[in-house]
């Protein structure tokens, strides 16, 4: 029996930063939400020219109900209980390879620039759900081989009920029943990521369009080796679709 793990939201590090004006994103379909973003960025500099950037997008749903503000308070909580972590080992990291105290596993050229990047958007947003697309790309100086550089990537979602504020798993929101919705996921990481009997896998979900994208978690360096070697080879970026209750 095959194993499977439905993720529904992304743990993220995150730093906090000064943030600039807000931007809007807002859907004219009615029962939508018009959201807002803050971009928090912030820069240090260290010996040789390198750079540590982190920079973080964090979404915020207009109005007072009860909804809102409970899912506003869950992806401020996100961004709170993460940042700290994000200051820490990117900063920390990097300050220690301008040093020459992570060689050899830390690559530093003159001017190179260190990383955390996590980009936020709304992906679907009506019928009183609303769903994020979260995309989070960072680099901490690590390489292998001939210096190729080893990144950290990964593309995950979170969704809400915008009438109760909670946050909807994917037998919630995929269509038809929790057994035929499992069966789909089962045949779906099969065929796409290649999952074999014994394996487990987390897999991440948004909602676009009608249907629900599907990314693995190759959060780990290991996982990462072993998947892009597979036939065929899976990336972070790799996915597959379902067809979702709401259109």
């Amino acid at each position: 029996m095959k194993k499977l793990i439905v993720a529904s939201a992304l743990a993220v590090t995150m730093l906090t930063g000064l943030a600039t004006s807000p931007k809007v994103q807002a859907s004219s379909t009615a029962k939508s939400a018009k959201v807002t973003f803050k971009q928090y960025k912030k820069t240090k500099t260290y010996k040789n020219g390198l750079k540590a950037d982190f920079s973080y997008n964090l979404p915020k749903l207009k109005g007072n109900s009860a909804a809102v503000k409970k899912i506003n308070k869950e992806l401020l909580g996100y961004y709170k209980a993460a940042n700290t972590n994000a200051s820490k080992e990117l900063f920390a990291f990097a300050s220690d390879s301008a040093k020459g105290r992570n060689l050899p596993i830390a690559f530093i050229i003159k001017n190179c620039t260190y990383f955390d990047i996590t980009k936020i958007s709304v992906s679907y947003n009506k019928n009183n759900i609303i769903s994020f697309k979260v995309y989070r790309n960072a680099w901490s100086g690590y390489y292998v081989g001939n210096k190729e550089r080893v990144y950290s990537q990964i593309i995950a979602g979170w969704t809400y009920s915008l009438k109760s504020g909670k946050r909807l798993n994917i037998t919630d929101v995929a269509k038809g029943d929790k057994a035929s919705v499992q069966k789909k996921l089962s045949a779906g990481v099969t065929k796409y990521f290649g999952i074999k009997k014994g394996e487990t896998i987390t897999v991440h979900y948004f909602l676009k369009n009608g249907k629900v994208y599907l990314y693995p978690d190759l959060s780990k360096l290991n996982q990462k080796y072993t998947y892009a070697h597979r036939n065929p080879p899976v990336y972070y970026n790799s996915y597959f679709t379902v067809e979702s209750r709401y259109k």
